[in-house]
């Protein structure tokens, strides 16, 4: 009965052990380039990126172009068509440009497991409402939690200031006061008169 028992530790040791090594190999796995990608897509990122790229390039067309009719205020429709051309020759780079120094930044710090949660977590449907009101929550966030702090700092400089003053009459009291050196060249004088006499 015990030798059964023994088999019966010595086999699930075994096979937790091997299953806790599989899931260390995981662990230490990074994740492929396509999983980052896809991790990315998932969190909105990739979107988020190209949609400021968009506004930063359309802000520096709009700051280009008034730049340009200040110089030119007598340009006709013509040659701010043609104005027009040269921006849309020029694109700004685009997400993709950076995902190569993106993607190594993931899989240093990121195993293939840990990617993997994420995507299947911001593929969910808690995922996906997480990211649609974070925006909300980060800014109301900022809001309700600015007002709080600087609250709590006012508090606390005002206790702060309250217990130094508190603390520096204390010092005050306990330090006697300093001799005033004319009574004390007088005390002095004293001394030395009735000595000689």
């Amino acid at each position: 009965m015990f030798r059964r028992w023994a088999v019966l530790v010595l086999l699930c040791a075994t096979m937790c052990g091997a299953g806790l090594a599989q899931g260390v190999a995981l662990d230490s796995t990074p994740p492929s380039r396509a999983q980052v990608l896809q991790l990315m897509a998932a969190m909105g990122i990739r979107q988020r990126v190209e949609a400021g790229l968009e506004t930063t390039q359309n802000k520096l067309k709009a700051t280009a172009r008034t730049e340009f009719q200040k110089k030119n205020p007598d340009a006709d429709a013509a040659t701010l068509k043609k104005l027009d051309e040269v921006f849309d020759s020029t694109p700004l780079f685009s997400f993709a440009d950076i995902t190569e120094a993106l993607v190594p930044v993931y899989q240093k710090h990121l195993s293939a497991a840990d990617v993997q949660a994420g995507i299947d977590f911001y593929s969910s449907d808690a995922g996906k409402r997480l990211l649609e009101k974070l925006p909300v929550i980060t800014r109301e966030s900022n809001e309700t939690g600015g007002q709080l702090v600087q609250q709590k700092l006012k508090a606390y400089s005002d206790e702060l200031e309250r217990k130094l003053t508190a603390f520096q009459a204390g010092v005050e009291k306990a330090t006697p006061p300093a001799a005033d050196p004319s009574k004390a060249a007088d005390d002095k004088q004293k001394t030395t008169d009735e000595k000689s006499k």
